[in-house]
């Protein structure tokens, strides 16, 4: 470890560039076969399972997937 480092060319960090909404991590028990369905389905896309499961679930809080129940009442 050294005495003294150089911070000359340091960037302070300024409100800008903080990061205003950061992903969370957690932990979350899902059925095995509900994964693997996933991950066939993002294999299908071309996606990481991941990826596919946030986009479901920020589709879902933005109100944006609604029930095939509803969709039939919708379609007639």
């Amino acid at each position: 470890m050294r005495k003294h480092y150089d911070f000359s060319k340091a960037k302070r960090v300024t409100p800008d560039r903080v990061i205003k909404n950061p992903s969370i991590m957690i932990s979350l028990r899902v059925p095995g076969h509900v994964v693997a369905r996933l991950r066939d389905e993002a294999d299908r896309m071309g996606m990481p399972y991941q990826t596919l499961i946030n986009t479901i679930l920020h589709r879902f809080a933005n109100g944006e997937l609604i029930d095939k129940n509803e969709a039939k009442k919708i379609a007639g």
